[in-house]
C-alpha cells in the first residue's frame, strides 16, 4: 500500500476535496461574523472593535488560501492519466473556485459597506 504523497494524482483529488469543503466552513464563519453586524434597514455593516475589521481580514486570508489550494489540487490532477479519480479533481476545482469568488465578494461589500463606530 502506498503512503500519503501529494506527488500522486489521485491523493492531490482527494486533498483537493477535503481542503476546499474546509474553505466552505471558513466562508460560513466569515459570513456568520459579517451578518452578526448587518444592519438590515440601512444596509450597513457596523462594527465598535477594531479587531473586528481584524477577524474578517483574518478570516478572509484563512479562506482564500484553504479555496486556492484546493483549486490548484484540482486544476493540477484533473486532466492526468494516472489519477483514477477525476470526479474528485473537479469537484475540488469548481468548489475551490466559487469559494475564492465568494469571499472576493465579501471582501468588496465589507471594505465598501462597512462603518465603524468608536
Amino acid at each position: 500500500m502506498a503512503k500519503f504523497s501529494l506527488r500522486r494524482y489521485d491523493t492531490q483529488a482527494r486533498a483537493g476535496v477535503i481542503v476546499s469543503l474546509a474553505s466552505i466552513v471558513s466562508l460560513l464563519a466569515m459570513l456568520v461574523l459579517l451578518l452578526r453586524n448587518f444592519g438590515w434597514s440601512e444596509g450597513v455593516i457596523f462594527y465598535g472593535n477594531p479587531a473586528y475589521k481584524l477577524m474578517i481580514y483574518g478570516a478572509a486570508f484563512v479562506t482564500i488560501l484553504l479555496a486556492a489550494f484546493g483549486f490548484g489540487f484540482g486544476i493540477n490532477s484533473a486532466g492526468q492519466r494516472r489519477n483514477d479519480k477525476p470526479h474528485l479533481s473537479w469537484i475540488g476545482f469548481f468548489i475551490g473556485a466559487t469559494v475564492l469568488c465568494l469571499t472576493i465578494v465579501l471582501l468588496v461589500i465589507f471594505r465598501v459597506r462597512s462603518e465603524f463606530i468608536g
